[in-house]
């Protein structure tokens, strides 16, 4: 990438379909001092082209099957293999001599906002790392841990994926597009591969808690995360039947706040005064207000 003519601090955009290579394109464009933006390659032309305009990347990282459709996002600089011949020092002295600024942009997420327009969120490296340190922390993540990459990589459960589980030393689990939403295909890596952490929206643990319990095995989890969406209050006793000793922690945050914000752990039996799932507390370094129409902090119990 950085051969390639990229500089620090430019935007690279990453058009390639879920596995091995993505990552190491993901890490690449941080190593040479830039900020990627995933685009998924079955985004129709006409949106790509939208983003292109509205972000301005200088290149472009895709695959060979890929490439036609990648160039509508820019000047297509990098089809081959994301595994380049360099050697690992020689990586460590690239990351090293272009270490950026906590400032500086790390990733910017191209959502659809309110209007369905496109709408870049960018994110820096010091507030992603805030989150990705805190998470790491708790959780206790390192090197006897195996995590299955689920999330797309447009979608940013997938920053703390690469960036939280290698950076913690522990092993990331690719596995294809088609099998994303295939639960026996999801169920056949984690038993495979001996995945033990899970990080998905729920609808997607729902589905391998299902497939797992019409198989009748068990689930060698010792923690799942789960974010994005409404919990099903029965999910946690299920999963505790077939993962017994699984920690089982409810976060949630915008995209503009660097992945999550807050953390709730489910311990079994649920109290009874529980409706759903609380929203939890807030993650270190980081806080949340409730307020009336006009911005003001509202008191305990008032709506």
């Amino acid at each position: 990438i950085a051969d390639a003519g990229a500089t620090p601090g430019d935007l690279v955009a990453l058009c390639m379909p879920r596995g091995f290579d993505q990552v190491c394109a993901m890490l690449g464009v941080e190593m040479a001092g830039c900020a990627y933006v995933p685009v998924d390659p079955a985004q129709p032309r006409a949106r790509k082209k939208l983003m292109a305009e509205k972000l301005r990347c200088g290149l472009v990282v895709t695959d060979e099957a890929h490439a036609e459709e990648a160039d509508a996002l820019g000047t297509v600089v990098a089809v081959e293999r994301a595994v380049s011949s360099i050697d690992a020092q020689e990586a460590l002295d690239l990351a090293a001599s272009r270490m950026p600024d906590p400032e500086a942009t790390a990733y910017i997420i191209m959502t659809s906002g309110s209007t369905g327009t496109p709408k870049g969120v960018e994110i820096s490296h010091g507030a992603a790392w805030n989150t990705i340190s805190d998470i790491s922390s708790r959780l206790g993540i390192g090197r006897g841990d195996r995590l299955l990459a689920v999330s797309s990589y447009d979608f940013d459960l997938s920053v703390y994926d690469v960036f939280g589980i290698l950076g913690a030393g522990a092993t990331l689990v690719c596995m294809p597009d088609d099998a994303r939403r295939d639960s026996a295909r999801m169920l056949g890596y984690v038993e495979r591969h001996d995945v033990n952490l899970w990080n998905t929206v729920p609808m997607i643990l729902d589905m391998l808690v299902t497939q797992a319990e019409n198989d009748g095995v068990s689930l060698g989890l010792r923690v799942v995360m789960l974010s994005g969406d409404w919990i099903g209050m029965d999910l946690p006793e299920r999963l505790a039947r077939l993962a017994e000793d699984c920690r089982f922690i409810s976060m949630g945050g915008a995209t503009e706040a660097a992945i999550w914000s807050n953390w709730q752990e489910v311990n079994l039996p649920l109290p009874e005064a529980w409706a759903s799932i609380p929203y939890g507390r807030p993650l270190r370094a980081q806080a949340y207000r409730v307020v009336d129409c006009c911005g003001n902090d509202r008191p305990a119990w008032a709506i």
